[in-house]
């Protein structure tokens, strides 16, 4: 076992504010460039102090595995339109955050909120 994957943050009973700082961080992360800014708010919105955890369990998975855990939570936490509404709100906060968005950014936002559709 890699020292990596003892530290990473186990993803069997995460809260609803780790899921959202994982969703956060994959779908910033699609591009290769998280950047600090983005980072801040994915804690400042979720609260997850070690978000470092969180980035440590993106780069470790698979996008199968990715979303295949996306898909394991959406049924816990977003199972009605509120939650889907909110969560699709939070991604979209993501492209205000400070710097520079291309297209690819607009696009991966999107594709995040059809996954959690």
């Amino acid at each position: 076992m890699s020292k990596e994957s003892t530290t990473t943050l186990n993803a069997d009973n995460w809260s609803y504010n780790e899921f959202l700082a994982f969703l956060m961080i994959y779908g910033a992360e699609m591009n290769q460039h998280l950047t600090q800014g983005e980072l801040d708010f994915i804690k400042t919105r979720t609260g997850i102090q070690d978000i470092g955890k969180i980035k440590e369990k993106v780069d470790s998975m698979s996008d199968a595995e990715g979303i295949e855990l996306i898909d394991s939570y959406k049924c816990k936490y977003l199972s009605t339109e509120e939650s889907k509404s909110k969560a699709k709100s939070d991604l979209d906060e993501l492209l205000k955050t400070p710097g520079n968005h291309t297209q690819f950014e607009k696009v991966v936002v999107h594709l995040m909120e059809r996954l959690i559709k």
